[in-house]
C-alpha cells in the first residue's frame, strides 16, 4: 500500500492495551491510526482530520460510541457506513439492526478486524 493509498482509521476504545494492539496491527497494514479514549476525544479528532474507516468500542466513559456514531455523522455524514462497532456486550447498532454500520464481538482476531475493515472500504467505492 502506498502513501497515497494509506487508510485512515479512527480507534475509539477505552481501554488502553486494546487501544494499542489494535493501534499496532492496524499500523502492521500499512494504516495511519490516530486514538481516542472515549467518544469526546474521537470528536474532537473527527472534527480535525477526515478518516476512511473509525473503529469504536460501544461502552466507554463520558460519551459511547453510539453517542460518537450520532456526532460524527452529523457533522461528516461521508462517515455513514464506515464505522465499526467493537463490544464485548451484545449490540443491536446505533439504528436498532441498521445495516449500514458494522459490528465485531469481543474477542476477535485481527484477520477478522482487518477482513471487515476491508468490506467498508470496498463498499465505499462500489
Amino acid at each position: 500500500m502506498t502513501d497515497a493509498t494509506k487508510l485512515r482509521i479512527l480507534v475509539v476504545e477505552d481501554e488502553d492495551h486494546v487501544r494499542a494492539v489494535l493501534r499496532l496491527a492496524l499500523e502492521q497494514h500499512g494504516c495511519e491510526v490516530v486514538t481516542a479514549e472515549d467518544g469526546v476525544e474521537g470528536l474532537d479528532a473527527i472534527d480535525l482530520q477526515p478518516f476512511d474507516v473509525v473503529v469504536s468500542d460501544v461502552q466507554m466513559p463520558r460519551r459511547d460510541g453510539v453517542w460518537l456514531w450520532r456526532q460524527a455523522v452529523a457533522v461528516r455524514p461521508e462517515l455513514a457506513g464506515r464505522f465499526l462497532f467493537i463490544s464485548g456486550h451484545p449490540f443491536g447498532g446505533p439504528d436498532h439492526g441498521s445495516e449500514r454500520e458494522r459490528f465485531l464481538a469481543k474477542p476477535f482476531t485481527m484477520t477478522m478486524l482487518w477482513a471487515v475493515i476491508q468490506a467498508i472500504v470496498s463498499k465505499g467505492k462500489s
